[in-house]
């Protein structure tokens, strides 16, 4: 839909353009047509039965673009997202290291063959719609200037007459030709535009609407996740199944667990980025739905591990994360050296001024485990009392991942964080740590009581441990965490 969506703003100028242009036609027909019913009113009923099959036949056309046009979206967008896998430079390593070129070749063939297929199906539909309202409206058009010949023979209108309804007639041929076509082209501009308008109020649908103005937090005390659940659309297990904690400030929490239990999906609710199917989350004890939803996203720093590379400079990038204030040189500085960024930063061609893109003269391209530090500077410049964090060392090296951590605990009993992370030898220190696995909650506590409860957590933790132990032996157990 969204893709159709894209269309609406061209398709409302668009609109009102033509709509301008059918009036006109709309008035040089009227005038025509006073014109040919001052010379014979059966000349005016002739000449529409000439030209309904025509003006018939393109509204039928235009019908069956737009259906073709609905149905080829998938298509489309399956066609751009090859295009993009054959031209990026981030699929040019894989596409090269794996020989690929010949099977993505492949796919897009077959898109574009199935594409090809239909459009040559929707052009044949089409010329043989137009075709037969073509040849009808030609005969009838013959019986139009027959019926004249036959009013002049038959001395019911004088020579001059016949002459001037002749060119009255192609006038108003003209005339009904340019209604027919301006008619197609509103039909199709508001075909897209009503696309965008239902955009629009699909979009609307997930805002969260209130009666009354609400306000922003001034502060954190307590954050209540109580029996939330919530399923994505065509998966039978939920994602987040009845979960209750609390979360109260200057704690650092942890959410462990195996790939798929939820982790990311819980810490997406309590940014605010996803809205609960049943249960709900409070601030200070107050149900997110009365905060002021912008207000209250201020309040939160998410430094996500599928983070973004936005092409500005790498001081742009960082003051980000803090856009309603005036962007402070020190303040990026101090961010960028609690994320281990600083030294990095400065080594680069031109500092902090440097552009991190390369489709630009001069930009430069940073690893992953750079861009990762860049995007924790954008966390910790946000300075906020909660901030979520979601793997954020996945591509660190040990220096730089040590750092970070160093600077986490530094909040812990002055900010608070929600840290995600499979590396469990980094969150011992953590106030709460809770254990998530297929969406539920199943242990609770800090690194030293879960070690003596020798649950799930216990597992995990031992079992990464051990990894690091000279002489491991052989388990068979090659779990990912």
């Amino acid at each position: 839909m969204e893709q159709r969506a894209t269309r609406g703003s061209e398709a409302a100028i668009e609109l009102v353009q033509d709509t301008m242009n059918l009036f006109a036609g709309v008035v040089s027909l009227l005038a025509v047509t006073v014109a040919v019913v001052a010379i014979n009113p059966l000349l005016l009923l002739a000449l529409l039965v000439a030209t309904v099959p025509t003006a018939y036949a393109a509204l039928r056309a235009g019908h069956e673009r737009f259906k073709s046009y609905l149905a080829s979206s998938t298509r489309r967008r399956r066609r751009y997202v090859l295009q993009t896998l054959m031209a990026e430079r981030t699929s040019a390593t894989e596409l090269r290291s794996y020989g690929l070129r010949g099977f993505v070749l492949g796919l897009y063939d077959q898109v574009m063959g199935a594409q090809t297929a239909v459009d040559l199906a929707m052009a044949r539909r089409v010329t043989t719609t137009v075709s037969i309202g073509s040849a009808v409206g030609g005969a009838a058009l013959l019986g139009v200037y027959v019926l004249l010949g036959g009013l002049l023979l038959n001395g019911q209108i004088p020579l001059a007459a016949a002459a001037t309804c002749v060119v009255a007639v192609q006038a108003a041929q003209r005339a009904l030709t340019q209604v027919t076509f301006q008619v197609d082209r509103v039909y199709a501009s508001g075909q897209f535009f009503n696309e965008y308008v239902k955009f629009l109020r699909t979009a609307a649908g997930y805002l969260s609407p209130s009666a009354t103005p609400a306000s922003a937090p001034d502060s954190f005390q307590e954050l209540g996740v109580h029996g939330v659940s919530l399923r994505y659309p065509e998966r039978e297990r939920p994602a987040v199944d009845d979960l209750t904690l609390t979360v109260r400030a200057g704690q650092t929490v942890a959410l462990v667990g195996e790939n798929g239990s939820g982790k990311t999906t819980l810490a997406a609710m309590i940014a605010g980025l996803r809205q609960p199917d049943t249960g709900h989350l409070t601030w200070n004890g107050r149900h997110y739905a009365g905060w002021d939803a912008d207000g209250l996203r201020r309040h939160i720093a998410v430094v996500q591990q599928d983070h973004h590379k936005w092409p500005f400079s790498a001081a742009t990038n960082i003051a980000m994360g803090d856009i309603d204030t005036a962007t402070d040189a020190g303040r990026i500085a101090s961010a960028a050296a609690q994320a281990a960024a600083h030294d990095m930063i400065e080594e680069l061609p031109h500092g902090y001024d440097t552009l991190l893109d390369r489709t630009f003269k001069d930009g430069q391209d940073l690893s992953g485990g750079q861009w990762q530090r860049i995007t924790a500077a954008r966390g910790f410049y946000r300075d906020a009392p909660l901030m979520i964090m979601d793997e954020p060392s996945s591509a660190l090296d040990p220096r730089a991942e040590d750092a970070l951590f160093q600077a986490l605990r530094s909040r812990q009993g002055r900010r608070t964080t929600i840290l995600i992370t499979h590396r469990l030898a980094n969150i011992i220190h953590a106030d709460q740590i809770y254990v998530m696995h297929a969406g539920a909650l199943v242990e609770a506590g800090t690194h030293a009581q879960l070690m003596a409860a020798r649950g799930r957590y216990a597992e995990l933790f031992t079992l990464q441990a051990a990894g690091y132990q000279p002489n491991r032996p052989d388990t068979g157990d090659d779990r990912i965490l």
